[in-house]
């Protein structure tokens, strides 16, 4: 069956409420050029709809290529979906001959569309690429892939395709699987594989025989390794990846002995969990599955607690939304649910002092009044909440207390409990507000607030 120009789907789309027999309520939502928002790939292109009534975003996807046994694939997954409740999948509806297209492609004049949830994310290379030099965001990364794996591992089911394209990386952090054209569900047993995974994510031995629950292992072996080695020294990033990969190519996994991203590792093994993940690829690699490896074994980073990650990540996703968004409201709420929920063991972390889920939230809530951001500017309320956050020795709170003091902001104006604040936050190693003065006398403290 020939399918439709992408073109032919975007005017047919653009009358959606006329073009649709089922979903008419669906309307398109235009980019800047007043063209449909879309995403395209090999076999189809997925379109932003809005419901009119909700407001509620959904996906409609079109096919551009035919895939073998996709209506009946669709349908099955489509069942299994249904009684799976997880954050990192979306139900999918499979609608046949849904949408009118006037094609020049096909005398077929109505075509097959899914229906699922839009999902507001970047793929999982592009946020790498956007976060390359935040190391506390890398290692949140590796962590929360680390814990869709292990849930992965623990169902019937399997993805089929798992590669950064198909991983998205939502505002929050958190992960979830798109593009479900390769994925395996109990009642497909004894099928062969529609597809057999990207070059860069697939065993070299895998081919359209192997399918079943275990086609996803190798691809989470591999992927987990990368992302932890990417954590530790995010340089490897840039030096292999990018083509459709990670680190490791597709000649990675065909030399064993040495390959270059396998020599490359070695000098990483030092890393505990690394050197388990290391573990972990090889057995996969060995054995194209890892169904005698505990899922357990993909647990949290314990050389970098994943408390304080998740904190420090969370802080600069906080950061991130009000310097680069402007969204002020979501880095409150941010700010709130760590001063709220944050991890309070109190673990050091290079040179910033001890810090704690709780301080940063609370310093950042305090910044947030102290600014009038999302909130009408208040300084009591942001000394308050700055010294909530100096009890915990959080250098950058500690300056800001200073700050308080020494403008009279919030509190009464103190000179010299302004000079002890600086100092305590200087000896946290907070030295970012120092400035050189050069002829007019050397070193001061900038007195502004700071996140």
């Amino acid at each position: 069956m020939n399918y439709p120009l992408i073109s032919e789907y975007i005017e047919s789309i653009k009358a959606a409420e006329d073009n649709f027999e089922e979903l008419s309520y669906l309307k398109p939502v235009l980019g800047d050029d007043g063209l449909p928002v879309m995403t395209s790939g090999n076999f189809a292109v997925v379109f932003k709809m809005e419901d009119e009534q909700s407001g509620k975003f959904y996906a409609v996807k079109c096919f551009t290529k035919e895939q073998e046994g996709r209506a009946e694939a669709y349908k099955l997954i489509a069942d299994e979906l249904k009684n799976i409740s997880s954050n990192y999948l979306s139900p999918i509806e499979y609608y046949e001959k849904n949408l009118f297209v006037d094609s020049s492609q096909t005398d077929e004049t109505e075509f097959p569309i899914l229906l699922m949830d839009w999902v507001e994310g970047i793929p999982l290379d592009t946020f790498i690429k956007e976060n390359i030099g935040n190391r506390y965001v890398l290692h949140l990364l590796s962590i929360n892939f680390n814990k869709l794996s292990s849930w992965l591992l623990t169902q019937p089911f399997a993805h089929g395709d798992l590669k950064p394209d198909n991983i998205l990386v939502k505002e929050d952090g958190q992960l979830m699987l798109v593009d479900y054209d390769g994925m395996y569900v109990p009642a497909m047993n004894g099928h062969k594989a529609r597809e057999i995974g990207s070059p860069g994510f697939r065993h070299p031995s895998r081919n359209e025989n192997c399918f079943n629950e275990h086609i996803d292992d190798f691809a989470i072996a591999s992927i987990a390794l990368s992302l932890k080695a990417i954590a530790i020294k995010p340089s490897l990033y840039e030096d292999l990846g990018g083509n459709d990969k990670l680190l490791f190519s597709e000649l990675d996994y065909l030399n064993r002995s040495g390959g270059n991203c396998l020599s490359v590792l070695q000098p990483l093994l030092q890393n505990d969990n690394l050197c388990v993940l290391f573990g972990i690829f090889m057995i996969a690699l060995a054995k194209n599955d890892i169904s005698s490896v505990s899922y357990k074994l993909l647990n949290p980073d314990s050389s970098l607690h994943s408390d304080v990650v998740y904190s420090m990540a969370q802080y600069e996703i906080a950061r991130h939304y009000i310097y680069h968004k402007k969204e002020f409201k979501k880095a409150f709420y941010a700010f709130m649910f760590l001063a709220k929920y944050g991890n309070i063991r109190g673990e050091e972390v290079d040179n910033i002092g001890y810090v704690s889920g709780r301080a940063l939230g609370e310093n950042g809530l305090g910044y947030m009044y102290a600014e009038g951001l999302f909130v009408e500017q208040d300084f009591e309320k942001a000394a308050s909440w700055f010294r909530k956050s100096s009890k915990r020795n959080f250098a950058v709170a500690l300056h800001n207390m200073g700050v308080c003091f020494a403008k009279g902001k919030g509190v009464v104006k103190n000179i010299e409990e302004a000079a002890k604040y600086y100092r305590k936050s200087a000896n946290y190693g907070f030295l970012e507000p120092f400035t050189d003065l050069g002829e007019y006398g050397g070193w001061v403290r900038v007195e502004t607030f700071f996140l």
